[in-house]
């Protein structure tokens, strides 16, 4: 390996180290870490800010950070495979979104240009679809502005449309995750609210501004609560317990055995030819909608509270197909 390609190495390697510590390291913890002399390391941050243009700042006690909020995320390769994951992924974001994203955008187009050709071209073509949805910029600033907060880890106050209320609401939020509807339709923001005193869910779209208050705030226990989202069917969670039963039809059966819908699932043939499924849910808010999609394909057993709500809402939408 040459001199310069060790350099090069070095330098990747400096900023990496620099932004995975938010609050700075020492010319020596660099030179200790990556086995060389602080001269050295002093040298390459001349060369990291000077040539390379990565903004550096000084902080107390000698400690070289990255200016927060200035710098890109590191760079990333893909081998070819990954490469076809992070494709897919592209094509979801473009199935479902519904209004232009210019950082969605922006980031296609940089994918694009680290794809093999053949690949690059369809995700330009995902990209160039994406600027002919519709632009709504307040809902790109919230979004933004959420990023920012959730990335740093600092509150912030919303005025959001409550669903309840019929009203408009304020709350100080702690955001601990980003996270889609199970049909990519929408985004939600999942934190502690402070006028609720627990962790509840926002959707983005109606949120109607968000303003950082400059605190912080330390997260609970993710792993808690991603264990609570892993055993709901969507973005809502609770504290309650169904067990859930829907029997489908031999129709449909095959298609329905073909994917994992909830990790709780267990799959059984029916005597003539269809499928049960079984679940326990914390909340059946979502899975209605999906359960009514089966239309006469699905039969649901139990419970009593779900199977009378989806029999009620099949026959009023039969109601009205009937002739007068």
């Amino acid at each position: 390996m040459t001199e310069q390609v060790r350099r090069a190495a070095r330098l990747v390697e400096i900023e990496r180290r620099l932004r995975q510590s938010p609050a700075g390291l020492t010319v020596r913890d660099l030179a200790r870490q990556l086995d060389c002399s602080p001269r050295t390391i002093q040298r390459d941050l001349i060369v990291l800010e000077s040539e390379l243009g990565v903004p550096l700042l000084e902080a107390p006690g000698r400690r070289w950070q990255l200016l927060p909020g200035s710098t890109p995320i590191g760079s990333v390769r893909f081998n070819l495979q990954e490469a076809r994951a992070v494709f897919l992924a592209t094509r979801l974001l473009l199935r479902h979104a519904d209004e232009r994203d210019p950082d969605a955008i922006s980031a296609l187009e940089k994918l694009a240009a680290a794809l093999p050709p053949p690949l690059a071209a369809q995700v330009r073509s995902a990209a160039t679809q994406l600027k002919e949805r519709p632009a709504r910029r307040p809902q790109t600033e919230v979004l933004r502005t959420l990023t920012d907060a959730w990335a740093s880890s600092q509150t912030v106050t919303l005025r959001y449309r409550s669903q309840a209320a019929r009203a408009i609401r304020r709350t100080e939020l702690d955001p601990y995750l980003l996270e889609p509807s199970t049909t990519g339709a929408a985004v939600y923001v999942i934190g502690y609210s402070h006028e609720h005193g627990q962790v509840r869910t926002f959707k983005l779209d109606r949120i109607q501004a968000v303003e950082p208050t400059g605190r912080t705030f330390v997260a609970a226990d993710l792993h808690a609560l991603e264990e609570l989202m892993r055993r709901s069917w969507g973005v809502v969670f609770g504290e309650d317990q169904y067990d859930v039963v829907v029997d489908f039809t031999p129709a449909v059966a095959d298609r329905v055995a073909e994917t994992r819908w909830h990790p709780s699932q267990r799959l059984a043939r029916t005597p003539a030819g269809g499928l049960r499924l079984e679940l326990r849910l914390p909340s059946l808010l979502e899975f209605v909608p999906w359960v009514r999609s089966w239309g006469a394909e699905a039969r649901v057993v139990a419970p009593p509270e779900l199977r009378e709500d989806v029999a009620r809402t099949l026959r009023a939408a039969a109601d009205q197909y009937a002739t007068a």
